[in-house]
């Protein structure tokens, strides 16, 4: 190729390039498209419970872009991000946020919604219990309603506060798939059904009184009839040394069968607490396979 032809080219394509980029210029003066690359991206991230990254995405967005008319559901996403990343207390306060900031908007009712969500997920059902609450009376026609009765009844459930269960799965819209076994299960708290309990301090009388006795009374046998067998064991060789003029003996034995004795007493009491918490726990578990009443969780808000 020629120099004037090759110069000729060179030319014609860095027309062609300068044109092109005005073009787009024009044809994206917002950049809208690169905002739209930028949500997609963070969604996918969020898809892939990539949370952290996903967070990073979203608050570039907001940066780039603070008056952007998905500001507020990026920052309900950060929020969600955090929540499904374990970081309650954060989301929380974000959730928090948007609800203050844009009062009286869907995406404020997700935010008040999602408190809730955050809390239950994190185990923290007294504050479950109180978000719930609140939403159900703060958002009486909501199309959460529901949901947020199911979460409320469950974490109830968990505080063991059953007949206040009973009254809101009770609540439960007749439109909802989930009414009959909502009513089922109400009715079945209202009857009085609750997990066995022991007494922590029956336990430890017990046991106090017989050794062994406590730790039989709250199902643990083996441990029961050692104790007993151990103590006594000890009790009475004790007093042999005593009848045989051995007191300083006796008195060594004694102190140490003292340490026993009352070891004894307070591992009856911790057992009462064990055999609780697994009755609780095993009757909880009972009552979600019968009854899987849980209202699926809300994705991301795009």
């Amino acid at each position: 190729m020629e120099p004037k032809t090759r110069k000729f080219v060179f030319s014609v394509i860095l027309i062609l390039i300068s044109f092109y980029t005005v073009l787009s210029a024009h044809a994206d003066p917002s950049g809208s498209l690169e905002a739209d690359r930028l949500i997609a991206f963070a969604g996918s991230l969020m898809e892939e419970k990539d949370y952290y990254r996903a967070i990073t995405e979203y608050k570039r967005f907001l940066s780039y872009y603070p008056d952007d008319e998905r500001a507020s559901l990026c920052l309900l996403n950060i929020a969600i991000a955090y929540e499904s990343g374990g970081k309650t207390d954060l989301a929380v306060e974000q959730f928090q946020r948007i609800y203050k900031n844009y009062p009286g908007t869907p995406v404020s009712e997700r935010a008040y919604y999602e408190i809730g969500i955050a809390y239950y997920t994190d185990g923290r059902y007294e504050d479950a219990d109180r978000a719930f609450s609140d939403f159900i009376k703060n958002y009486p026609d909501s199309t959460r309603m529901d949901p947020a009765r199911l979460y409320l009844g469950w974490s109830l459930i968990y505080l063991e506060k059953l007949d206040r269960a009973a009254g809101v799965f009770s609540g439960v819209s007749e439109k909802s798939p989930q009414y009959p076994a909502a009513q089922a299960l109400s009715k079945e708290m209202a009857s009085g059904m609750a997990p066995p309990v022991k007494s922590p301090l029956l336990a430890g009388i017990f046991s106090a009184v017989l050794p062994g006795a406590g730790q039989i009374y709250t199902g643990r046998w083996t441990e029961g009839m050692t104790s007993f067998v151990l103590n006594g064991s000890f009790i009475w060789a004790a007093f042999e040394l005593f009848d045989r003029g051995s007191e300083a003996a006796g008195t060594i034995l004694g102190f140490f069968e003292t340490g026993w004795y009352t070891g004894g007493i307070f591992g009856a009491v911790n057992d009462a607490h064990k055999f609780n918490r697994k009755a609780r726990m095993d009757f909880i578990q009972n009552l979600k396979t019968r009854f899987p009443l849980l209202a699926v969780k809300e994705g991301a808000g795009f």
